[in-house]
């Protein structure tokens, strides 16, 4: 018969021993959650930024003040997220209005044009009025013009009655919404 001789490492069986004491306790999910939170606050930090230069926001605080982070400890995460969606196109650089004279060939093309998302882009049926910048919806059942776009002064190319007056254009006009830019909550997923 052979005896076979076993050798036991106390002093690893006392640290896997300890381990498993501070596992089954709470003290390291907290600390760990404390990590995680922050290391979502430094990234947050950074993804305003990126986001701010994808927009082509006029100040980085707009998109600062709208994002929001929230630990979740149950699954050890940071989630980065708004609740804004499309805001006022006014926040964003390179917007201006182009004159309406140009859009004669196309009644259709916008008169607003701005560099939302580092692109130029022209908004359709736009108007600048007021201080503002403004767009009638489609699928309007109005031949009224809304009061923005009712322009003073000279009208050669609209037809007249025998009385003077003029006559309806037979235009369809929707109604007049402000111009939004892009959707913060869906832009903070790209990128």
């Amino acid at each position: 018969m052979r005896v076979k001789a076993k050798l036991e490492n106390r002093a690893a069986i006392g640290r896997m021993k300890k381990r498993a004491q501070i596992l089954a306790g709470g003290k390291w999910k907290r600390e760990a959650n404390r990590g995680v939170i922050d290391a979502g606050r430094k990234t947050k930090t950074a993804v305003q930024r990126a986001v701010h230069q994808q927009m082509n926001t006029k100040s980085v605080q707009f998109v600062s003040r709208s994002t929001r982070g929230v630990g979740k400890p149950g699954e050890l995460a940071y989630e980065i997220f708004s609740p804004i969606g499309g805001q006022r196109v006014e926040l964003y650089k390179g917007l201006r209005s182009v004159k309406s004279g140009k859009l004669a060939a196309d009644p259709d093309a916008g008169t607003v044009r701005s560099a939302v998302w580092n692109a130029p882009r022209v908004f359709q049926r736009s108007f600048a009025a007021n201080g503002g910048y403004f767009a009638t919806l489609p699928g309007g059942g109005s031949t009224v013009a809304p009061r923005m776009l009712w322009s003073y002064g000279a009208k050669h190319d609209q037809s007249r009655d025998a009385g003077g007056r003029f006559l309806s254009s037979g235009k369809l006009y929707g109604p007049v919404r402000r111009l939004a830019g892009p959707s913060l909550r869906e832009e903070l997923g790209k990128g």
